[in-house]
């Protein structure tokens, strides 16, 4: 199934449009080289000149990108076809534009299977102070909160960052704290943390993030990486480099397609 087409079906009741790339935050328009369909981004960015000065202007690392797919690819003269290329590239990039516009639709439609027991003993966790870096809607930070005395929430997105601080207040949750951070960059000193989680938050920028890790985390302590994905060619594309960090791996095969990494520093 093709990652758009899954998209597509999971937020079959959202309305997402072309303009809503003028949403999108510096550090997911650096990913968007990894993600788009590149004659199909081509068409976008010449139906819609608005979209390609905007990307330029809020992140200027992407022209060489965007000057080699459209030098690459031929423009499109065909309406049906501009607009089909253009919804492609929208739905295949969903769900970046979704935590921007809706996210209590991913916070409703994305599941989060995880259990306690499957990431930790509750024991290692009893007044450890943790971070979920990369935490979303902060499914993961509600998950581990009862277990541990601090939870640090770092989310880039402004609009993630408010809708945990409503859950957290609703919820009157005492111990979990919001802020903006990256896992390339985490605003916290040396050796603060106990233990690291992330919840399909690694590989925006690989390496940096693993020396990140090992600064913050105390020696003792322990990152684990929790993956989910829609089919199982998607679960770990982070499965070599994390192996060759010297990290372990679990698959869980009864529960979809899931995977756990963990490093004792």
């Amino acid at each position: 199934m093709k990652y758009s087409t899954y998209l597509r079906e999971l937020f079959s009741d959202t309305n997402l449009d072309i303009e809503d790339l003028l949403l999108l935050e510096s550090f997911q328009i650096k990913y968007l080289p990894k993600r788009v369909p590149q004659k199909e981004f081509a068409t976008l960015l010449r139906a819609h000149p608005i979209i390609h000065r905007f990307l330029i202007k809020k992140e200027p690392s992407i022209q060489s990108f965007l000057d080699k797919i459209l030098m690459e690819n031929k423009p499109i003269h065909d309406q049906d076809t501009i607009n089909d290329h253009c919804n492609e590239v929208v739905w295949e990039i969903g769900e970046l534009i979704v935590y921007n516009k809706f996210p209590e639709a991913y916070n409703s439609k994305i599941k989060f299977t995880w259990k306690i027991e499957d990431i930790l003993s509750t024991n290692l966790l009893k007044d450890k102070t943790i971070a979920d870096v990369g935490a979303g809607s902060g499914m993961l930070s509600l998950l581990l909160s009862p277990y541990v005395k601090t939870v640090y929430a770092f989310e880039p997105l402004v609009s993630f960052r408010k809708f945990i601080r409503n859950e957290v207040s609703v919820k009157r949750i005492k111990n979990i704290y919001t802020l903006e951070g990256y896992l390339e960059s985490i605003p916290l000193p040396d050796d603060t943390l106990n233990y690291l989680f992330t919840s399909n938050a690694i590989g925006w920028n690989f390496e940096q993030e693993q020396k990140e890790i090992e600064r913050v985390v105390k020696p003792g302590g322990q990152a684990i990486h929790l993956m989910r994905a829609f089919d199982k060619d998607a679960a770990s594309p982070y499965h070599d480099q994390l192996l060759k960090w010297n990290y372990e791996f679990y698959q869980f095969k009864a529960e979809g397609y899931k995977a756990k990494y963990f490093k004792t520093f």
